[in-house]
């Protein structure tokens, strides 16, 4: 039950995430803290999921290929747990092999040799969720059957699970106060995990899923009202001695001082937005991309003044 909440929760995420970037209007930032990390868009999900393994009766499962369920004691609980094994209808237990099997003779094999089959260990259902550990029990039969086949969409949400994003930490040239007309640096600290790319791997039991991000692009809401700036990355730091007729790589241009704002002071945040691809081992084919947005944890303030107001 808890997988398929925590499976709710992402499909929730998917779809309600904002598309657009947070605003930040005053020193504390007004940033909502639900648009910080967001998985933003679906780009594509070829192929479908993986079905779902078999259950060792009493089953009902939905189409939409999500954890099948067994019925028990007038309860719903899943056939297949990775950490339990197979769950019984005839006494509510979850059998799973133990690993590593316990050596030849012990008690557990109930005077079997190994090569007859294995030892699993038991935990059964009882009232209010709890779980009771039993004895391990010999079995020359796999109770349930084998695993069900790893699913790829599940694999791939872990591996992106892996994966840390730092938020932008924010600079702006020149610092603290602008000047109307004169384009501004923008550009946040690069590293490994705010600019990439990076990647991790979620390993099943029969294959496993990678999962790379690359990052796409940065929107930077300038907090004066305007359209803001789009860059192709974490921009580039400003040089001391660098000519003010010098274009940025990322930067903007105020059109009018910050006056009539809060404090006389914009806040500036961006949006990073990562693409992120999983990948199955066993076949290479793409198990889903989806673009994944990460937003300023501390606004950048910054004051906007006339040239003769600096003198």
């Amino acid at each position: 039950m808890l997988k398929a909440f925590i499976r709710t929760l992402l499909l929730l995420a998917l779809l309600l995430a904002p598309a657009s970037p947070a605003a930040a209007n005053g020193p504390d930032g007004g940033v909502n803290p639900c648009a910080v990390r967001d998985i933003c868009i679906i780009v594509t999900e070829p192929g479908g999921t993986a079905d779902p393994g078999g259950g060792s009766g009493g089953t009902s499962g939905g189409s939409d290929g999500g954890v099948q369920m067994c019925a028990w004691n007038g309860q719903q609980w899943p056939c297949w747990d990775d950490d339990l094994g197979w769950f019984s209808t005839a006494n509510g237990c979850y059998y799973h092999r133990s690993d590593p099997q316990p050596p030849a003779g012990d008690p557990s094999w109930e005077g079997h040799d190994p090569a007859d089959g294995a030892v699993y260990e038991v935990n059964c259902r009882q009232t209010g969720d709890t779980l009771t550990p039993l004895p391990p029990q010999f079995f020359a039969q796999p109770p349930g059957g084998p695993p069900p086949p790893d699913r790829p969409y599940d694999l791939g949400m872990k591996a992106l699970g892996m994966i840390h994003f730092d938020a932008p930490e924010l600079h702006a040239a020149p610092a603290g106060t602008a000047v109307v007309g004169v384009p501004v640096w923008l550009w946040y600290a690069k590293s490994k995990t705010s600019s990439g790319p990076q990647s991790a791997t979620a390993q099943g039991r029969t294959m496993h899923v990678t999962a790379t991000a690359v990052l796409r692009t940065v929107h930077w809401d300038t907090g004066d009202g305007s359209p803001g700036a789009d860059c192709a990355g974490p921009g580039t730091p400003y040089v001391p001695g660098t000519g003010a007729d010098v274009q940025p790589p990322c930067g903007h241009t105020y059109r009018s001082t910050s006056a009539g704002a809060q404090d006389q002071t914009l806040y500036l945040t961006a949006r990073a937005v990562w693409r992120v691809v999983a990948v199955r081992s066993d076949t290479g084919a793409q198990v889903f991309a989806v673009d994944y947005a990460v937003t300023t944890d501390v606004p950048l303030p910054l004051k906007v003044a006339e040239v003769q107001a600096l003198n």
